[in-house]
């Protein structure tokens, strides 16, 4: 009896398919050859013990499949624990050999750390600001409508639509599924509690179509309740309706009791519904995003009357298929039109002379405005640049470590270990440090995101979707996995490992030219990096120091503002309206401490110029060529201008020319210039009704050049008109919500605050007293957007700075240390210590004169992404250039004289 030989099993496991298929057939022979031999011993002939065994044995193949299935899931089982086992026996490695050079990796770790938490930070904003969708319904579709026009002495504005122009569109579309419009407002609400001023979003029915809505409790509106005479019904925000009436679903078909009358509420919108942003267009401001307590019918007429007046935001929603260009072109054709079918509103010199056309945009992009994504994403790129020298002098770091152990690489090479093993090595000690440094980052980050959001501008919209998401956690360990992976391959970039390093113990290790001209091309990136981060942010001080000297035309110092709303139903009449301030201005004036007190209803700085109107002189009507000033027209209760101490030539409105109604106005400087050059302004008549209105307006007043729409823009063109009503029973319109300007000297202006409120309830509890602030805060506000960027600028370039000057000083110190043979040589010849050290010096300041030629280049290209948030400083300013060079030049031969010495 013969019996195969071969491997056992239950010793040996195969490794490839091809093994497993020879093991099991020559073990299948075995047992079949062994069963055979026992029935021929017991009588059988080979033939008939054979035929025995088959029977008995059954489907040979299927037994083979299922005995070959259960060694390969073994042979993977065991590969699998083979692999975590080597993984995590190299990881333990990875962790003694850091643990044990506690230098290297907690510089290595802190400058990883610090590039990754500023860069995931950044991103974190940048996500929820720019790349996410709107929190809509299939937000893609979403567009907005809108009309540019050229406003003379503002530029390029973005004006609204008009409820004629709305009509058109909406009816003779073929893009849109549905379109709505809406307008911002406010009232107090003064049931359930104390009165409280609420956002109030007055919208056609179809809003909700569009932003694709649905209701809570209840219903939202309908084409029934958007008709002209309905009766006047709301829906309610689900976060206001929990704060104010705490969920009690008793109140749908109840009163909303408001300073504007009673509405009956009708339903609750589901959580978190919100319109894109504040209208009308005009201001950054206006970009922030709307949140809305309460949602009212527009009740707008189709039949007319029509004005060229644009206080509402358009938003249509695509038909599917039907792309932005294609709703362009229909919307145009529908606009070309207007002035035929609005031929009482638009007329062709409007048209022509405003440069008055439609724009049909993502909605996404108008949310975001011109500015807001271009900041968000140079930011990004600048914390970027940041991580990017940190990774160079981790680098060089890295460098230096893999010179200081090429006896234990060549030690592991004479053992038998090959690239592959020696490569598994370094990827687990380069990848367990750059992890490390992801969590330590993503931890930054959130400390950093916090003080971020603090910091940052109320302007930016979403702003308060900002968090640190998975998005964000997954970004920080993809750099550090990418950054682990690119360290860990830089030792496998010699030509091989030195055998030779064994005998001599290492002694004389020096770089390869090879090696000096990485370590070298890295010190060039991070000095041209940092060049380039230093200019931008030595442009933008240099810009927000020019804004922070412009005179805004008014004194800010010491003065308190807050804003009130009388109820529409107790003060119908301009003549209660101007009634209640005059009373409420003299009981201020009687506080101690108080020397002014006015009221307007749109403060400087803070929404001031969001629309205009069109102004007409007396008896000089424009000629065809020129252009009809649009202008702010706001009124002032008597007292404004001394409160804010706006230096006015002539004389300012007094409650003598509000009680003789004598229409007295004064304009800007800047206005006065343009409507009447050369001449004398006061005494002339003014007027926003027409040329050829009956009711002229005086000039009685020319203030000093006044910045009130922004500090950045050219002096301000507005008509201020006094609260004067010319008919006892005028509208009160825009005198019920009014911004009171209140002047203390002695006392700190908060310190009236609670005396005013008090003041307020005793006067008309039903009036709310909202959002007291200092002028200084609305003057630091409006420069919130260019002190943001200058101080995330200002920090990077530190950042960049400091790791450049260490990276510079590293690798010096590594070059002195591998030369310090020849340099002793030299001195042994005679060379003095200057001499050594002008050497030393020389090579790191033709290393940095590189870089900086580099980076001057790079910045001549970055800056200009600057050029839109720069203020009367050019993006290669020669000043800020020159001094960023001198500076960055100090800086390397500080670094370098070090370790030169």
């Amino acid at each position: 009896m013969t019996t195969p030989r071969g491997p056992r099993r239950a010793f040996w496991m195969p490794a490839t398919r091809a093994r497993i298929d020879r093991a099991l057939d020559d073990e299948f022979r075995f047992h079949i050859e062994e069963r055979v031999e026992q029935f021929m011993a017991e009588g059988m002939t080979r033939r008939q013990a054979e035929r025995e065994v088959e029977g008995r044995f059954g489907d040979f193949e299927a037994h083979r499949t299922l005995t070959r299935q259960i060694d390969e899931d073994t042979v993977h089982q065991r590969r699998r624990r083979d692999r975590i086992r080597d993984v995590l026996r190299e990881l333990r490695l990875a962790w003694r050999s850091l643990w044990r050079a506690p230098g290297f990796s907690f510089i290595a770790l802190f400058m990883l750390a610090l590039g990754i938490g500023a860069t995931t930070a950044i991103y974190a904003v940048l996500d929820a600001v720019v790349l996410r969708p709107l929190p809509y319904r299939h937000a893609g579709q979403l567009v907005s409508v809108m009309h540019p026009a050229t406003v003379p002495g503002s530029g390029e504005r973005k004006w609204g639509v008009s409820s004629g122009g709305y009509f058109q569109i909406s009816t003779n579309n073929h893009s849109f599924s549905s379109v709505g419009m809406y307008m911002n407002d406010g009232f107090a609400v003064t049931n359930g509690g104390e009165a409280e001023m609420t956002q109030v979003a007055v919208v056609t029915a179809s809003m909700f179509p569009v932003l694709e809505a649905r209701p809570m409790a209840g219903r939202l509106l309908t084409q029934a309740d958007d008709q002209p005479g309905a009766p006047m019904v709301v829906v309610l925000s689900n976060e206001f309706f929990q704060r104010r009436f705490g969920g009690d679903l008793s109140m749908i078909g109840r009163n909303l009791e408001t300073s504007s009358g009673p509405f009956q509420i009708v339903g609750i919108v589901e959580p978190g519904l919100m319109l894109p942003m504040p209208g009308p267009f005009g201001s950054a401001a206006n970009l922030a995003g709307f949140g809305v307590d309460v949602w009212m019918p527009l009740q707008a007429n189709p039949n007319g009357p029509f004005y060229n007046s644009h206080p509402y935001v358009g938003v249509g929603r695509l038909k599917p298929g039907v792309t932005v260009d294609d709703a362009q072109r229909d919307v145009g054709a529908i606009f070309a039109r207007f002035t035929e079918t609005l031929p009482n509103a638009y007329s062709p010199r409007f048209l022509k002379e405003y440069n008055f056309r439609v724009e049909v945009s993502a909605l996404q992009n108008t949310v975001l405005g011109p500015t807001v994504a271009r900041t968000l994403w140079m930011l990004f790129g600048a914390v970027s640049l940041v991580l990017f020298i940190a990774a160079a002098n981790v680098s060089n770091l890295f460098m230096v470590r893999m010179d200081a152990r090429r006896r234990e690489g060549a030690i592991r090479a004479a053992l038998g270990a090959d690239r592959a093993q020696m490569a598994t090595h370094y990827l687990a000690e380069t990848l367990l440090l750059c992890l490390t440094a992801a969590v330590a980052g993503v931890f930054l980050a959130a400390v950093g995101l916090r003080a971020l959001l603090a910091i940052a501008p109320t302007d930016i919209p979403r702003l308060a979707h900002v968090a640190l998401s998975w998005r964000s956690a997954v970004v920080a360990l993809v750099i550090a996995a990418a950054l682990g992976v690119v360290l860990g391959v830089m030792p496998l970039l010699r030509r091989g490992i030195d055998l030779g390093t064994l005998r001599d113990g290492g002694r004389g290790l020096s770089a390869s030219p090879r090696q000096r001209a990485i370590r070298g091309g890295l010190v060039i990136g991070q000095v041209a990096l940092a060049l380039m981060l230093l200019a931008a942010a030595g442009l933008m001080f240099r810009s927000f120091d020019r804004l922070r000297h412009v005179q805004p035309g008014f004194d800010p110092t010491n003065v308190i503002v807050f804003d009130i709303s009388l109820p529409y139903t107790e003060f119908k009449t301009r003549e209660a309206a101007i009634g209640f301030h005059r009373e409420l201005q003299r009981r201020l004036l009687e506080t101690a401490g108080v020397v002014g007190v006015g009221s307007i209803v749109a403060i400087p700085l803070e929404g001031f110029g969001t629309g205009c109107t069109v102004v007409f002189r007396e008896n000089r009507p424009y000629p065809p060529g020129e252009q009809t000033p649009c202008v702010s027209t706001p009124t002032t209760v008597p007292g404004f201008f001394d409160a804010l101490r706006i230096p006015v030539r002539g004389r300012v409105p007094t409650w003598s020319d509000v009680d003789s109604r004598s229409q007295a106005v004064v304009v800007t400087n800047a206005l006065a210039a343009r409507l009447w050059p050369g001449e004398d302004a006061i005494g002339k008549g003014i007027a926003s009704n027409g040329p050829d209105s009956k009711v002229w307006y005086r000039v009685v007043g020319v203030s000093e050049n006044l910045k009130a729409e922004a500090l950045d823009q050219p002096a301000t063109e507005a008509v201020f008109y006094a609260a004067t009503a010319l008919r006892a029973r005028d509208q009160s319109g825009d005198l019920r919500n009014v911004s009171y300007v209140v002047r203390t000297n002695g006392v700190d202006p908060f310190s009236i605050v609670p005396t005013a409120r008090q003041m307020l309830a005793a006067m008309n509890p039903r009036v709310p007293f909202m959002n007291a602030r200092t002028m200084d805060e609305v003057l630091r506000r409006s420069m919130a957007r260019m002190s943001f960027i200058m101080l995330l600028l200002g920090v990077s370039a530190a950042a960049a700075l400091a790791l450049s000057a260490a990276g510079i000083y590293g690798v010096i110190s590594c070059v002195v240390a591998q030369r310090r043979s020849e340099i002793g040589i030299r001195m042994a010849l005679g060379a003095s210590i200057n001499d050594v050290v002008r050497l030393v010096m020389t090579q790191s300041v033709r290393l940095a004169v590189t870089g900086i030629a580099i980076g001057l280049v790079g910045t001549f290209a970055l800056t200009r992404v600057l050029q839109a948030v720069l203020f009367e400083v050019s993006p290669t300013d020669p000043l800020v250039l020159t001094t960023v060079v001198v500076v960055l030049m100090a800086i390397v031969s500080i670094a370098s004289l070090v370790p030169a010495r």
